[in-house]
C-alpha cells in the first residue's frame, strides 16, 4: 500500500469512475482510490479499509448514497468519516436531505475533465491538506 491518502469512491457509473481515476493520476495530488459500485458494496469494503474520506454519488442501485450516509452516521466507527457527495442529482430537496443526514459537502459532478480537475484540486487542498479530521485525532 502506498503512502498516498486512501479514498473510497462510491460510484456505479464505470465511465465516471474511470474519469475520476484519470484526473487523480494526472494531478499533483496523488491518492489511492478504491471504488465501490454502490452503498452496499462500500459497507462491505469498509470492513477491511480505513479511508480518509468517502466520495459518493447519490443515485445508485441496491443502496444509494443517502442510504449509505444514514448507515455510516449510525455506526460509531464511521460517524465522523467525511462524506462528500459528487453527483448529478440536483434539487433543493436532495441537497437538504444530504446535509440533514450529515453530509460534509455536496458538489454537482463536473461534465468535463478540466472542470473535474479543478474540483479535485480544491477537494484535495481542503479535505486532505487543510482539514483536521476527527478520524486523525483518535485511535479506533
Amino acid at each position: 500500500m502506498s503512502d498516498s491518502p486512501l479514498l473510497l469512491v462510491v460510484e456505479d457509473d464505470e465511465d465516471d469512475r474511470e474519469f475520476l481515476q484519470i484526473v487523480v493520476e494526472k494531478s499533483d495530488h496523488p491518492c489511492e482510490l478504491v471504488f465501490a459500485h454502490d452503498g452496499q458494496h462500500a459497507l462491505e469494503l469498509l470492513k477491511e479499509l480505513s479511508p480518509q474520506m468517502i466520495i459518493s454519488d447519490i443515485n445508485m442501485p441496491r443502496m444509494n448514497g443517502l442510504e449509505l450516509l444514514e448507515k455510516l452516521r449510525s455506526m460509531k466507527q464511521w460517524i465522523h468519516m467525511p462524506v462528500l457527495f459528487l453527483t448529478t442529482a440536483q434539487g433543493e430537496a436532495t441537497v437538504k436531505a444530504a446535509y440533514s443526514q450529515g453530509a460534509n459537502s455536496y458538489i454537482t459532478k463536473p461534465t468535463t475533465q478540466d472542470e473535474l480537475a479543478k474540483v479535485w484540486d480544491q477537494l484535495y487542498r481542503y479535505w486532505i491538506e487543510l482539514n483536521q479530521s476527527a478520524l486523525n485525532q483518535s485511535v479506533r
